[in-house]
């Protein structure tokens, strides 16, 4: 696994060498699955509480375009992750655990390192990508506040890194598995307090860093 990482790294390098007139093009949409974490912490201002503000797993989908040689590709990929908002544990006074739900346009470009098998059917790679995130969040009525506009998304700086296994069905066909983690800056202190709801109680950012994970299944077409 070191050395398919090690694969991926060296694939940033490489990629800058490769002719388009020699790349392999290739097409894939994807299935997955999200895994996400919690988002928000109590934080102790009105209404002190321990609970937090958690997303919750969800199905996911997007596509990628990629170029590649035996070794080394560079690849343009669309994500779109979402998740259900929900209260860990709700306090005094509050209605319901249903916050309400974000969608998240993630945008990447990923460099990625190849390791050939004994089986030419079957290869192995590991990616490295840089890109952002664009938010949309929906906060349910009831967590708002009479009067209270709707949050604004936001554009943020993520990147991810992964491993998976391309196997080839025919020339013009593969099936791609991989798993990815991806890490995306919040663009707000740790701990800072930013929301508050209608009830008295107020959160603030677990971390600065918001980390998810993402099991993904694709189709890939050979266009040339």
């Amino acid at each position: 696994m070191l050395r398919v990482l090690a694969l991926s790294v060296a694939g940033v390098v490489a990629t800058v060498s490769m002719a388009s007139s020699q790349a392999r093009v290739e097409l894939t949409p994807f299935v997955g699955y999200y895994i996400a974490s919690d988002l928000y912490n109590s934080y102790a201002v009105a209404n002190p509480g321990v609970s937090n503000v958690e997303l919750r797993n969800d199905l996911m989908w997007g596509g990628k375009l990629t170029f590649s040689t035996p070794r080394s590709g560079l690849e343009f990929s669309y994500t779109r992750t979402g998740s259900d908002v929900h209260l860990n544990q709700i306090q005094l006074g509050q209605p319901q655990d249903n916050v309400g739900r974000v969608d998240i346009d993630n945008y990447d470009v990923n460099f990625i390192g190849y390791q050939m098998t004994g089986n030419p059917r079957v290869t192995g790679f590991g990616e490295l990508g840089l890109g952002w995130a664009v938010t949309h969040p929906d906060i349910n009525t009831t967590f708002l506040g009479q009067g209270v506009a709707q949050p604004h998304g936001n554009t943020l700086f993520n990147f991810n890194f992964g491993l998976g296994v391309r196997l080839e069905m025919n020339p013009k066909l593969a099936t791609r598995l991989e798993g990815r983690w991806r890490v995306m800056d919040t663009n707000i202190t740790t701990s800072s307090g930013i929301w508050c709801d209608p009830y008295g109680y107020c959160y603030g950012y677990a971390s600065d860093w918001y980390n998810s994970g993402e099991l993904i299944a694709g189709l890939s077409y050979t266009l040339r």
